[in-house]
């Protein structure tokens, strides 16, 4: 396509972003909005998630270390990706709400199958570096762009329950990419001889799989325009909420979404170590966790969640989470069998389920018309908190194994207190 016509593309989904409410636009194209950005947070988690099996074997067979060089790139090559994503997100996010919401999802989609497509051809340490980073410096760009602009084409009534959804497409997102990897990752690791195109592209493996999806995702956000009915989104939005461009409100949201995500980051590293080293399960026992971890979360958002958002005061129910939480974790610290771990691990499943749309809905209430900038910070301090928990888990598990759960049980107590301050505010 040629530039001029790419560029007037783009500049009409920056004309178009943002500027229609559901109900003012036709059925075919009301019908598409929402799943379109549905599939893209989709798209974007499982893009993380499908790496994950298959790392450490791309690695092992690029350099043909010793286990210790393996396990280091791994965590390296995870960590920059997280890295990115932790550094960007604000940025692509305050840029969406300079160029349009839709553009940015498109570019961060683009990129993330470019970065995917590098990974399935890079046989060398430095590709695989270059991989990475670019795949999560253009990912970082999708969930902001994307939880702002269902927040500035909703009524304020309706985030809480949209935000559950989004949240919920992220999490299975997170749990069939590795599923997907696992899957196809013979198609990588040993594949047959001429069934690369051109050398590169290699049709079945799992990285190209979830690359087409996103760049199939595109076609509609750039082509299927939605001939939306013109109004200031950003003014309904500076309508709706109370605290409008209230940065107190926007830090406390972004401290409290930091815990959050501390806490079940700690459960899910150390129920990763607990399950090898103290329950003596192997890795089929162990994936149960995650699979009972992500099942609860998409059912607590997108059914329980709502019923709670209609009974419950907002600053009530985040400090209500955060409780749960914590007794959760702690109660993982002193379990001595799967099931007590099991159940445990529900409880900080359910907590996390309503603090994560919760904590958008505060955030989104307080940003008044930034909300791309407000929603890409948020990104960056979930990544923080997944980051540090990432980090410290392992060294807490040598003191004693139940020192991680502790700690991040503290935290969400903490978190709990920083929770009350909402109750001032309202």
């Amino acid at each position: 396509m040629p530039l001029p016509q790419l560029a007037a593309i783009i500049d009409g989904m920056a004309a178009e972003d943002g500027s229609a409410a559901y109900g003012d636009t036709p059925p075919v194209a009301a019908a598409i909005h929402f799943p379109m950005l549905l599939a893209a947070a989709l798209s974007v988690s499982m893009a993380y998630g499908v790496t994950l099996p298959i790392l450490p074997f791309i690695i092992e067979r690029t350099l043909d270390a010793d286990a210790a060089a393996v396990a280091w790139h791994t965590g390296a090559l995870t960590g920059l990706y997280t890295f990115t994503l932790f550094v960007l997100s604000p940025f692509w996010g305050a840029f969406s709400d300079r160029i349009g919401k839709r553009p940015v999802i498109a570019i961060g989609l683009i990129g993330s199958s470019a970065g995917l497509l590098l990974l399935d051809s890079a046989t060398t340490l430095p590709a695989l570096y270059l991989a990475r980073g670019v795949s999560g410096a253009l990912s970082a760009a999708v969930l902001p762009a994307v939880l702002a602009l269902v927040a500035e084409a909703s009524q304020a009534s309706e985030r809480p329950r949209k935000f559950a959804i989004i949240s919920s497409a992220t999490t299975l997102g997170f749990l069939l990419g590795p599923i997907m990897g696992s899957w196809l990752s013979p198609m990588v690791l040993a594949p047959l001889a001429g069934m690369r195109i051109a050398g590169i592209l290699m049709l079945d493996s799992p990285f190209f799989a979830v690359a087409l999806t996103s760049l199939l995702i595109v076609i509609p956000l750039i082509f299927l325009r939605s001939h939306e009915k013109p109004y200031r989104a950003n003014a309904t939005i500076a309508r709706d909420s109370r605290n409008a461009a209230d940065q107190s409100g926007i830090n406390l949201g972004l401290l409290l979404t930091c815990i959050t995500v501390f806490g079940i980051t700690i459960a899910e590293v150390g129920i990763t170590l607990l399950g090898k080293q103290v329950l003596l399960l192997q890795p089929e026992g162990i994936v149960k966790f995650f699979l009972l971890c992500s099942v609860v979360m998409i059912v607590v958002q997108i059914g329980v969640f709502p019923l709670c958002m209609q009974r419950f005061v907002l600053p009530s129910l985040i400090a209500a989470s955060l409780l749960v939480v914590s007794a959760g974790l702690v109660l993982i610290a002193f379990a001595r069998s799967s099931e007590s771990v099991m159940l445990a691990f529900a409880l900080v499943s359910i907590g996390t389920a309503i603090l994560i749309p919760a904590l958008a809905t505060l955030i989104s209430e307080a940003a008044g018309p930034a909300q791309g900038k407000a929603m890409g910070q948020q990104a960056s301090a979930a990544n923080l908190g997944q980051a540090l928990a990432a980090s410290l888990t392992g060294a807490l598990f040598l003191v004693t194994p139940g020192a991680p759960f502790m700690a991040g049980g503290a935290v969400a107590a903490f978190g709990l207190l920083l929770a009350y301050r909402l109750h001032n505010k309202r």
